[in-house]
């Protein structure tokens, strides 16, 4: 018989709230490391004031003044950081974070006026010394989600009213950097993407959204009914591996593969005043044609995993119509990123999936989930022919998903979807979306499903692979049939009787010659 091993691995990327700052190079342009800046949504040297109902979704720190007032009205959904030491490491490391972005090269000199344009991964001055941003500047990542935007000012940067900074190709907030020579100035009712890494002073002006940091050396951050969510980087995922098929002899019958699903939410998916209790919640499918059993689930970073109902028939087996439930419970003290792997067997085979789900701690906006099951019309081909995948893609977060996409590694084109009901282009929580793609097989064939969405500036991503087996034809039979096998063997004997009288003469006659 056949062995085989495949997997399935879900991974979902998140360009949310980790705790800790992400180098990567790109180019030659590198992420700029903010060291413990990094933790904090804003952070400034001589004051903070607010007006009105400001929002930080993120730590704020003060050093080294010590007025901070309009909070309340204003709201800090992380911790308060005053005139202490941390605030005052902090504020090192920006004077370094600052110093190393003024000093990354290439640059690219572009007008003063950004807006209206798009700009890809690069390093970015004027020559006026100052930028401005009327419109909509986008930033392009081309797929990259380690792709790095540095903007320098000798001077200012003053955005206009309801400008916006839009963010496409993979690009991320965390990855995007404004070191401003003197002040920054943010427009009323705009919505700004980046870190903000200021000489003197930062203004939001009323209404003004910023995803990433406002972070001020020396002067104040001046704020008014604004929305500041630090934003860093997740890493990207990483397609699952290629199964090892190991070829069996001819004569072996092809066994049907097992097709495993694990979706992974937790519960909450962002603890925005910090530390709390996750429970994570695990469904565990049969998407394939065959009972499993063996089932295993296990998670990285929670450990009393437990199933909770799904067996309904109490058999022991993964039936092809259940669902099994799973369910841990853990303390989480930061942002954390964690897997659950389950697996099953039949037919000697044994099928694997991996998911992967963030939790956002001291940020009040949920990351997006999404969920991608791939499935071929057959699991195994006699011989050659063709197969139709049905890619199933849900939304098991809390938020509707935009620009959502699915590819193939090997399969195209994709169709579809079909499935939005209300037809706003968005995945709704309750809402399935189909996709399918067509092609022909020839031999044993393992292909990778990916699904994206986006939401609130995120972006999620699952993999979903299948395997189909294909048996090779059988050789031309060579032997002989009965009657033939007959003949040969009375062949044989008369031509062996031949030698053996050949053979008794020639010795006859050498004995007569000695």
């Amino acid at each position: 018989m056949k062995k085989f091993k495949f997997n399935k691995i879900s991974f979902v990327v998140l360009t949310v709230a980790f705790s800790f700052g992400l180098t990567s190079l790109v180019g030659a342009t590198t992420t700029v490391n903010l060291g413990s800046s990094d933790n904090f949504a804003v952070l400034a040297g001589s004051t903070i004031s607010n007006t009105g109902s400001t929002v930080v979704n993120g730590a704020l720190g003060l050093s080294p003044g010590s007025s901070v007032v309009g909070f309340p009205p204003g709201t800090v959904n992380g911790t308060q950081l005053i005139a202490n030491p941390i605030a005052t490491q902090a504020q090192t490391d920006l004077t370094a974070a600052y110093i190393n972005a003024a000093g990354q090269t290439p640059v690219s000199t572009v007008p003063t006026e950004l807006g209206g344009t798009t700009k890809m991964s690069g390093t970015y001055d004027s020559t006026s010394g100052t930028f401005g941003i009327t419109g909509n500047l986008t930033l392009d990542a081309a797929g990259n989600p380690n792709a790095v935007f540095i903007f320098k000012t000798a001077s200012t940067l003053i955005t206009g009213g309801a400008s916006s900074v839009t963010l496409v190709g993979g690009a991320q907030a965390c990855n995007v950097f404004w070191q401003v020579g003197s002040s920054a100035t943010i427009g009323a009712n705009s919505t700004f993407k980046g870190n903000i890494l200021a000489l003197q002073s930062a203004t939001l002006t009323t209404g003004a959204n910023v995803e990433g940091r406002v972070l001020a050396r020396n002067g104040a951050v001046t704020l008014d009914t604004n929305i500041i969510t630090k934003a860093t980087c997740a890493l990207p995922p990483t397609p699952p591996p290629v199964p090892v098929i190991i070829s069996a002899p001819a004569s072996a019958q092809t066994p049907v593969p097992p097709l495993i699903s694990v979706e992974k939410i937790p519960n909450p998916l962002a603890l925005p005043s910090g530390s709390g209790v996750v429970i994570y919640d695990y469904m565990v499918s049969n998407t394939g044609t065959v009972a499993m059993t063996n089932v295993t689930v296990t998670d990285d970073k929670c450990v009393a995993v437990s199933l909770i109902s799904g067996d309904n028939n109490l058999d022991n087996k993964l039936d092809t119509n259940e669902t099994w439930r799973y369910r841990c419970t853990t303390t989480l003290f930061q942002t954390t990123t964690n897997s659950v792997t389950a697996t099953g067997q039949a037919n000697g085979l044994t099928a694997v999936d991996t998911a992967y789900a963030t939790v956002v701690v001291g940020v009040a906006l949920p990351p997006p989930l999404i969920h991608l099951v791939k499935r071929p019309s057959a699991f195994t081909l006699p011989s050659s022919g063709p197969v139709t995948y049905m890619y199933t893609v849900t939304n098991p977060g809390t938020v509707a998903l935009s620009n959502v996409s699915v590819v193939d590694n090997k399969c195209s084109p994709i169709f579809g979807p079909s499935g939005d009901v209300n037809n706003n282009t968005m995945l709704d929580i309750s809402e399935t979306w189909l996709y399918t793609c067509r092609m022909n097989l020839s031999v044993n064939t393992v292909n990778t499903g990916t699904a994206q969405g986006s939401a609130n500036g995120l972006t999620a991503i699952d993999f979903s692979l299948a395997v189909v087996l294909v048996t090779p034809p059988s050789l031309p039979n060579a032997g002989f049939g009965p009657d033939e096998r007959s003949a040969i063997s009375w062949n044989f004997v008369a031509v062996a009787g031949a030698f053996i009288v050949l053979l008794g003469s020639l010795l006859a006659r050498k004995k007569r010659v000695i």
